[in-house]
Protein backbone atom coordinates (compact mmCIF):
# COMPACT_ATOMS: atom_id res chain seq x y z
CA UNK A 1 0.00 0.00 0.00
CA UNK A 2 1.32 3.39 -0.96
CA UNK A 3 0.68 6.80 0.60
CA UNK A 4 -2.55 7.44 -1.33
CA UNK A 5 -3.81 3.98 -0.45
CA UNK A 6 -3.08 4.68 3.21
CA UNK A 7 -5.25 7.81 3.03
CA UNK A 8 -8.04 5.76 1.46
CA UNK A 9 -7.58 3.11 4.13
CA UNK A 10 -8.07 5.64 6.90
CA UNK A 11 -11.33 6.74 5.27
CA UNK A 12 -12.51 3.15 4.69
CA UNK A 13 -11.89 2.28 8.33
CA UNK A 14 -13.75 5.35 9.54
CA UNK A 15 -16.66 4.58 7.20
CA UNK A 16 -16.76 0.90 8.21
CA UNK A 17 -15.81 -0.23 4.71
CA UNK A 18 -13.00 -2.47 5.86
CA UNK A 19 -11.70 -4.32 8.85
CA UNK A 20 -8.25 -3.39 10.13
CA UNK A 21 -6.74 -6.41 11.84
CA UNK A 22 -3.71 -6.17 14.12
CA UNK A 23 -2.06 -9.61 14.18
CA UNK A 24 0.56 -8.78 16.80
CA UNK A 25 0.35 -10.15 20.33
CA UNK A 26 -1.78 -8.47 23.03
CA UNK A 27 1.13 -6.80 24.84
CA UNK A 28 2.25 -5.22 21.56
CA UNK A 29 -1.28 -4.02 20.80
CA UNK A 30 -1.63 -2.49 24.25
CA UNK A 31 1.62 -0.56 23.85
CA UNK A 32 0.26 1.15 20.73
CA UNK A 33 -2.02 0.40 17.79
CA UNK A 34 -3.82 2.08 14.91
CA UNK A 35 -7.19 3.53 15.95
CA UNK A 36 -10.17 1.27 15.16
CA UNK A 37 -7.90 -1.77 14.74
CA UNK A 38 -9.15 -5.10 16.02
CA UNK A 39 -6.70 -7.38 17.76
CA UNK A 40 -6.51 -10.96 16.52
CA UNK A 41 -3.02 -12.24 17.34
CA UNK A 42 -1.31 -14.56 14.90
CA UNK A 43 -1.00 -17.07 17.75
CA UNK A 44 -4.83 -17.28 17.89
CA UNK A 45 -5.58 -17.01 14.18
CA UNK A 46 -5.91 -20.72 13.43
CA UNK A 47 -8.78 -21.06 15.92
CA UNK A 48 -10.36 -17.59 15.49
CA UNK A 49 -10.36 -16.95 11.72
CA UNK A 50 -14.03 -18.00 11.53
CA UNK A 51 -14.96 -14.86 13.49
CA UNK A 52 -14.09 -12.84 10.38
CA UNK A 53 -16.51 -12.04 7.55
CA UNK A 54 -15.01 -13.42 4.32
CA UNK A 55 -16.98 -10.89 2.25
CA UNK A 56 -15.38 -7.91 4.02
CA UNK A 57 -12.24 -6.12 2.92
CA UNK A 58 -9.54 -7.01 5.47
CA UNK A 59 -6.31 -5.10 5.96
CA UNK A 60 -3.69 -6.83 8.09
CA UNK A 61 -0.79 -5.31 9.94
CA UNK A 62 1.92 -6.24 12.40
CA UNK A 63 5.14 -4.46 13.29
CA UNK A 64 6.94 -4.93 9.99
CA UNK A 65 4.79 -7.12 7.72
CA UNK A 66 6.14 -10.65 8.22
CA UNK A 67 3.37 -11.93 10.48
CA UNK A 68 0.77 -10.20 8.32
CA UNK A 69 2.02 -12.11 5.29
CA UNK A 70 1.63 -15.42 7.13
CA UNK A 71 -1.92 -14.52 8.20
CA UNK A 72 -2.78 -13.39 4.64
CA UNK A 73 -1.70 -16.81 3.36
CA UNK A 74 -3.83 -18.56 5.97
CA UNK A 75 -6.92 -16.46 5.19
CA UNK A 76 -6.46 -16.97 1.45
CA UNK A 77 -6.37 -20.74 2.05
CA UNK A 78 -9.65 -20.37 3.96
CA UNK A 79 -11.31 -18.64 1.00
CA UNK A 80 -10.93 -14.95 1.85
CA UNK A 81 -10.54 -12.85 -1.30
CA UNK A 82 -10.11 -9.18 -0.35
CA UNK A 83 -7.00 -9.22 1.85
CA UNK A 84 -4.33 -6.52 1.95
CA UNK A 85 -1.22 -6.02 4.02
CA UNK A 86 -0.24 -2.64 5.39
CA UNK A 87 3.15 -2.26 3.75
CA UNK A 88 5.84 -1.56 6.32
CA UNK A 89 3.44 -2.42 9.13
CA UNK A 90 3.01 -0.31 12.21
CA UNK A 91 6.53 1.05 11.78
CA UNK A 92 5.52 2.83 8.59
CA UNK A 93 2.13 3.93 9.90
CA UNK A 94 3.65 5.61 12.94
CA UNK A 95 6.42 7.20 10.87
CA UNK A 96 4.10 8.54 8.19
CA UNK A 97 0.59 8.82 9.46
CA UNK A 98 0.10 8.69 13.23
CA UNK A 99 -2.32 8.55 15.14
CA UNK A 100 -1.80 5.79 17.68
CA UNK A 101 -3.93 4.58 20.56
CA UNK A 102 -2.68 2.89 23.69
CA UNK A 103 -4.55 0.51 25.99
Amino acid sequence: MGTEELRELKKDIEDGGCLLLDVRERHEFESGHIPLAILMPISEMERRWQELDPSMKIVLYCRSGKRSARVADLLAQKGFKDISILEGGLNRWSDDHGPMERK
